[in-house]
């Protein structure tokens, strides 16, 4: 009984807890050698009671060098993961999210060989991520963005990031839920289409 009470408070306790994501000094310059900066950080927290961290990860450029992460997406096979991920489940995760951006600092410069080019980049950037703010920042004082062309005949991008984003543990479960549903839909579909042909004749 007592087993089974723990076993129960756990559960509500990660149901009703978030995730948080912090973004720490990130910077990519395209212009030099090694895009991105060193001494970035990124923290996954597990929080429960919306506050208190009880599991937290550091990511830092040294542990992704030791996890030889770059070289494992390399052998990432592009091809079978558009064929198992559809656009239509991409939208759907993204509308079941619901993350929250608690802090948001974005300054991007981009340049391109053509100056049109360029000019037609910077607005439509811009609108996204407005956007996005729109619909997800909590305290639009903690949020704040610059998006500015180069107009030098160059390819040229520059970023620097820092922010947090939480999301709900209860939300995490529901793609879950919606992404096997889907695997399970896809599979109950290609075994009818079999049966339905396995006694035909030509």
């Amino acid at each position: 009984m007592v087993f089974l009470f723990l076993v129960i408070t756990i559960f509500l306790l990660l149901v009703f807890s978030k995730i948080r994501v912090e973004v720490e000094n990130f910077k990519f310059i395209s212009s030099l050698p090694k895009h991105v900066n060193k001494d970035y950080l990124i923290s996954f927290k597990l929080c429960i009671l919306k506050k208190i961290p009880i599991i937290k990860i550091k990511i830092t450029d040294e542990k992704i060098k030791k996890l030889k992460l770059k070289e494992k997406l390399e052998k990432v096979d592009i091809k079978k993961l558009e064929k198992d991920i559809s656009i239509k489940e991409i939208k759907e995760v993204s509308r079941k999210s619901k993350f929250i951006i608690r802090k948001f600092n974005l300054k991007i410069e981009i340049g391109t060989e053509n100056a049109s080019i360029t000019a037609f980049i910077i607005p439509l950037l811009s609108n996204l991520v407005s956007f996005i703010l729109r619909n997800r920042v909590i305290d639009y004082k903690n949020q704040k963005f610059n998006i500015k062309p180069l107009f030098l005949n160059k390819n040229l991008v520059n970023i620097e990031f820092s922010g947090i984003f939480e999301i709900k543990m209860i939300h995490i479960i529901n793609i879950i839920y919606i992404l096997n549903k889907k695997k399970g839909e896809d599979k109950n579909e290609r075994t009818s289409n079999r049966r339905s042909y396995a006694y035909s004749y030509e």
